[in-house]
């Protein structure tokens, strides 16, 4: 999906640590927004390495031009019932 949006919260960028399946120490970078159309607002991130380009080129108020892809997660919560969490992430993101 691709739309134009103004980046209402910018998020500073984080690294957080955790063990992949096979045991190794792992480290997941992300760089969260707050954007809207003027009707819809939702909350995406950039990851990886792509997060770590952004730093220091995108503010608060910039206008720009977006590529989304969403998915969703599920896990067991305490009770054992089976809870989704929808995602958002940033493929592109460019001031224009």
């Amino acid at each position: 999906m691709e739309k134009t949006m103004k980046i209402q919260k910018l998020l500073p960028i984080q690294d957080r640590q955790y063990t992949d399946q096979q045991g190794q120490p792992r480290v997941f970078t992300s760089m969260g927004f707050v954007l809207t159309d003027g009707v819809d607002t939702i909350y995406a991130e950039a990851t990886g390495d792509y997060a770590r380009s952004l730093v220091g080129h995108l503010n608060e108020g910039d206008r720009v031009r977006t590529q989304l892809s969403t998915g969703v997660r599920d896990w067991q919560d305490q009770q054992g019932q089976t809870r989704y969490e929808n995602k958002t992430f940033i493929n592109n993101i460019k001031k224009f």
